[in-house]
């Protein structure tokens, strides 16, 4: 079955393209490239997406746009009852749909080569587009974490914040090599496992002493 199979045309590019983005990078394809693969003409893009921005856009939001809402859901979940939700249970409502997805065989390790491609991008528009995918989860989670640390100034929140996402992102990024660097100790198949150990991780790291500006625990 071809990549494209069963997919209507609206997916058939976006699928192109985020397979020519991850192989090619984002300025090397072409749109031609993309209707090419996706078996489709250059109308049909500019009827569905307008431009190669907005395409590139919408393959950010085809897979980040579930998993957000997904994280905003389980953190509406956790604050509905009013009462203080413990530490671990925010980091794991935003780190375990990540690591979920980042193994998820219909697409997660092929997406995850695509964030590699866009983290190593210059500050510009396409870095932009994609932080862009964020612009409601970054603020509620950091208010909710800030809420369990309490006296930690919110710069300082912020920091813990940027961290968790860099321990997340690079179990995400090397998970596929953990057996490999463990000499079989870990298998890299095991996610759940990943995020059991992950979150305690994240939350210790989180709960630490605020420094002093001098470098001293305050």
């Amino acid at each position: 079955m071809s990549e494209n199979e069963g997919l209507d045309t609206k997916e058939r590019i976006l699928q192109a393209a985020e397979n020519l983005f991850t192989d090619q990078g984002f300025g090397a394809t072409s749109l031609r490239a993309i209707t090419h693969r996706a078996g489709v003409n250059l109308a049909a893009v500019n009827y569905h997406f307008g431009s190669k921005d907005a395409l590139i856009e919408a393959v950010f939001s085809r897979r980040l746009g579930p998993l957000n809402r997904e994280r905003l859901e389980l953190l509406d979940a956790l604050e509905a009852s009013g009462e203080m939700v413990p530490l671990d249970r925010i980091v794991e409502s935003f780190v375990g749909p990540a690591l979920r997805m980042a193994h998820d065989p219909s697409g997660g390790p092929v997406f995850m080569r695509l964030l590699g491609q866009t983290i190593s991008q210059p500050r510009g528009t396409i870095r932009e587009t994609f932080l862009h995918q964020f612009d409601e989860v970054f603020p509620r989670f950091t208010a909710a974490i800030g809420r369990c640390l309490d006296g930690v100034p919110p710069k300082e929140v912020v920091w813990r914040f940027m961290f968790m996402i860099g321990a997340m992102g690079h179990t995400m990024a090397m998970s596929g090599d953990m057996e490999l660097m463990s000499g079989g100790l870990i298998d890299s198949g095991d996610v759940e496992g990943a995020i059991r150990r992950l979150v305690p991780f994240i939350s210790e790291g989180l709960r630490a002493e605020t420094l002093a500006p001098d470098g001293a625990k305050s």
